[in-house]
């Protein structure tokens, strides 16, 4: 199991805990989404100097007051991927945290690449969602 963490300024809370609030939200700010259907997602990622297809699907998303949880599961060739994310929205920042957890017969191989991979896909995610949070219009 691997964690990654980080805090993030936002302009309004609100703000953050609405777009936060819409799984939706958290699949556009995903890169290499092909297709969504629900909760469920089809991707390209790549894995060391691969492209490959991977199917996922939201777990759960719940939110509690100013924290969202959110549980996403990868499944690609031989790995399972499972991210589990807490984000806590304070007045102007927010705080985060991932938890990644790999299974699968590839595992083993793969684990500090995918970790790697999934580390930076977390990144892209909540860079895009601060963001469209800070500049969006709405109130």
């Amino acid at each position: 199991m691997s964690n990654i963490a980080g805090e993030e300024k936002i302009i309004n809370k609100e703000r953050a805990i609405q777009f936060l609030s819409n799984y939706e939200n958290l699949l556009k700010c995903t890169p290499g989404i092909s297709k969504i259907n629900n909760k469920e997602f089809s991707a390209s990622v790549k894995v060391g100097p691969l492209n490959v297809e991977v199917q996922g699907t939201i777990v759960e998303h719940k939110v509690e007051n100013n924290k969202v949880f959110d549980k996403i599961e990868v499944k690609g060739p031989g790995i399972i991927v499972t991210i589990s994310t807490v984000v806590i929205v304070e007045d102007h920042k927010l705080s985060w945290e991932a938890e990644y957890e790999l299974s699968g017969s590839l595992a083993k191989a793969l684990e500090s690449t995918i970790t790697k991979q999934a580390k930076e896909l977390t990144k892209q995610i909540i860079s895009c969602s601060v963001s469209a949070i800070n500049s969006s219009n709405n109130s």
